[in-house]
């Protein structure tokens, strides 16, 4: 006698029918809104926002780790962000960890004013993904993206923590390897790096569905569109990666060819921003047809 579904318990089928149709719409909307061009816009600012970003995450950083081990530590935790040239982003980190010392309080500041600019565009492009007619104030605007700058430096300094750990533990695996299985050990060791790497991804997306968009949002209402985007951007990041030495940006850009890379990795990070932001709105509505009336 063939088993009965539990009552109100949807089908893998009707489960996937039901992730596909959130898909297609999200998409629909995505071109609709012309999400490309405000991903290049997005691209332009995080170009001008990221080297003070850096610069204030070095000057802020430098007092808890030791000047020898910033520029190692934070080299692999922006490789892993900007998947382009280690080389580029080990020379400048090097050169910018030289002189942080000599950053002043207003420098700081300024810094810090300077590294917001990424999250302004940002903000109005999540707003425009959910309809979100209702700007906040200019002098709002600009202090949530101060704050969104140091909630996400807070992010990559607990990666910088991390990868410090990960030294640690990985001499503890090489020892560890001697007493019980290699593949044991191994297994074991990339799995944990894994999973706590992706979940400050998934971390970073949470803060930005949940806080940027002029509206509340629940925390459950945004970590499923916050994991499906954090997929897909580890998705786009290793494709990237593979495909970067085919196009010898060097040849065609000739010394400016790394920037360029990187700003086309910024311009495929924001498009994958943005169609998580369409896809958190969707599947609300989805979910909530009854409650998904937008704030004009």
């Amino acid at each position: 006698m063939p088993t009965e579904t539990l009552k109100g318990a949807p089908s893998p089928r009707v489960r996937w029918i039901g992730v596909r149709k959130v898909l297609e719409r999200s998409l629909v909307r995505f071109f609709n809104e012309d999400s490309f061009a405000v991903s290049a816009s997005i691209a332009y600012h995080s170009l001008l926002s990221i080297f003070p970003f850096l610069l204030l995450l070095i000057t802020v950083s430098g007092f808890l780790i030791a000047q020898e081990e910033l520029a190692s530590r934070l080299a692999m935790i922006f490789n892993r962000f900007l998947p382009v040239q280690a080389d580029f982003i080990f020379r400048n980190i090097a050169g910018v960890t030289q002189v942080y010392n000599r950053i002043g309080g207003i420098s700081l500041l300024l810094l810090l004013w300077s590294s917001s600019g990424i999250f302004l565009p940002l903000e109005k492009a999540l707003n425009r993904a959910w309809g979100v007619e209702k700007q906040r104030s200019w002098i709002f605007r600009h202090l949530l993206a101060l704050e969104m700058a140091l909630v996400v430096g807070l992010i990559f300094f607990l990666s910088s923590v991390v990868v410090g750990v990960n030294v640690y533990v990985h001499n503890w695996v090489r020892i560890g390897s001697k007493l019980f299985p290699s593949l044991l050990v191994s297994l074991a060791y990339h799995s944990t790096v894994i999973a706590v790497t992706f979940t400050l991804t998934l971390t970073m997306f949470v803060v930005l569905f949940k806080v940027l968009p002029n509206r509340h949002m629940r925390f459950r209402h945004v970590l499923p569109s916050a994991l499906m985007t954090a997929l897909f951007w580890e998705a786009a990041r290793s494709l990237f990666t593979l495909l970067l030495p085919s196009f010898n940006y060097r040849q065609v850009y000739g010394s400016i060819g790394v920037v360029v890379a990187l700003m086309t990795w910024i311009y495929i990070s924001s498009a994958v921003t943005l169609f998580g932001a369409q896809i958190s709105y969707t599947l609300y509505r989805s979910l909530r047809p009854e409650d998904a009336s937008i704030d004009k």
